[in-house]
């Protein structure tokens, strides 16, 4: 398996490495979800290169402690 990421095209095509977020998504009219105070974690996904089978996990490093908050 070799490690990629899947490509997350936000706010004006901003890119940005897809996050796991703890408990029920919850609605928010300003930002879309309510992630405030919620436990977040960047994922890391990895590749077959023979089948392309892919696996995500979400690693223990923070979001907010990451490079790509």
């Amino acid at each position: 398996m070799e490690e990629g990421f899947i490509l997350d095209r936000g706010h004006y095509d901003t890119k940005r490495v897809n996050t796991w977020v703890e408990g029920e998504p919850v609605k928010s009219f300003w930002s879309g979800i309510k992630v405030k105070d919620k436990h977040q974690f960047q994922l890391k996904t990895f590749r077959c290169a023979n089948c392309g089978y892919l696996e995500s996990y979400a690693t223990e490093e923070s979001v907010n402690d990451s490079l790509f908050s």
